[in-house]
């Protein structure tokens, strides 16, 4: 069966190639059967195969083919005028694009730069005001340790002022005692008189226990007791000077602690009003980098589409100049052949008529 359908094609190839090399219209005929693998050659064919079997003018043929020609050359035209605008409005739109994502990258460094800047300053300040706490606490607690110090001085200073004077006192009951005893007693006497005193008076046994001193010694001793009393009278003004001098100095003290304290009060306010400033400034900055992100990503987003609608114009044109050449450059052929080769084209119409 095969070689049957071979020898059949081998056959009608042949009969083909005889009937084209014995037709004197082959180049022509060749010609219009290239032109039929095009859709518009073969309608333009068909188109006229119907005129001629009508008996149309030849002028009409031509007429036709002059006006589809033209008809397509306009098309071209306008399309390029389009191509133009079209391509002006692309170069236009991607340049504001261009600005656009240009001018956020721009807000977007800028605004980091002072997120950072806002950031670091937020830090420094709290930092200074977690120093001023501590420094507070310091003159809080020197404060406190003074005033509980001077109440303990002042509390012995007073109980000074309440013992000292009994001790003159009693020193001065010492020497009238002393100066009235005779001295060098028989000393069995004064140790019976000590035994009957006992612990229950001890000036009047310490004068007892004196009776038996000489002369001499009864007398240094008066005299001691009298520097001892000088001295506790001299100790007593010392110590009130001392009390009213400690005093001074505790007020200067609590006064040049709380000139500190409202110093490092008044630094540590402004800190913290600064803080606030900069916190403003910082979430106005945070907020001016999302609106530019924002933005830079609508304006890199339109761009992509414009430039895809760009290269979807581009590529329209292109095809339809492509298409529109070749169609011109089809029916230029069949006006070339109409024009000179008219028989053979006459023919090959008449031949797909019938």
């Amino acid at each position: 069966m095969k070689f049957v359908i071979c020898l059949a094609l081998i056959a009608f190839t042949q009969a083909v190639v005889i009937k084209h090399a014995s037709n004197p219209h082959a180049a022509v005929f060749a010609q219009l059967e290239n032109l039929e693998d095009n859709p518009l050659g073969k309608k333009i064919l068909d188109t006229i195969a119907i005129q001629m079997r009508n008996q149309s003018p030849l002028s009409d043929i031509a007429k036709m083919l002059q006006d589809l020609r033209e008809n397509l050359v306009l098309q071209q035209q306008d399309a390029e005028l389009v191509h133009v605008a079209q391509e002006a409005d692309c170069e236009a739109e991607i340049y504001g694009y261009n600005r656009r994502i240009e001018f956020a990258s721009n807000e977007i460094t800028e605004a980091t730069m002072d997120i950072n800047k806002h950031t670091s300053e937020i830090e420094l300040l709290q930092q200074e005001i977690d120093n001023q706490i501590i420094q507070l606490n310091i003159l809080n607690q020197q404060e406190e340790q003074l005033r509980d110090q001077r109440a303990e001085d002042h509390a012995a200073y007073q109980e000074r002022e309440i013992q000292t004077p009994k001790v003159v006192e009693a020193l001065d009951v010492i020497a009238a005692k002393l100066s009235a005893i005779q001295p060098e007693a028989d000393a069995e006497v004064v140790l019976a008189e000590l035994e009957r005193v006992g612990g229950e008076n001890p000036i009047l046994a310490l004068v007892q226990l004196a009776s038996t001193f000489s002369a001499e010694k009864l007398q240094s001793v008066q005299a001691k007791i009298g520097e001892l009393r000088a001295s506790l009278e001299q100790a007593l003004i010392d110590d009130r000077e001392q009390e009213i001098q400690s005093q001074l100095n505790f007020e200067a003290q609590i006064y040049s602690i709380q000139e500190q304290r409202e110093a490092l009060q008044s630094a540590k306010a402004e800190a913290e009003t600064k803080i606030v400033q900069v916190e403003h400034l910082l979430a106005a900055a945070k907020k001016r980098k999302y609106d530019a992100g924002r933005e830079l990503e609508s304006a890199t987003n339109g761009k992509k589409m414009k430039e895809a609608q760009c290269d979807n114009w581009r590529s329209l044109y292109a095809r339809d100049t492509e298409q529109r050449t070749t169609e011109i450059s089809i029916i230029r052929q069949v006006e070339q052949i109409l024009a000179t080769k008219l028989e053979g084209a006459s023919n090959y119409i008449k031949g797909r008529i019938n």
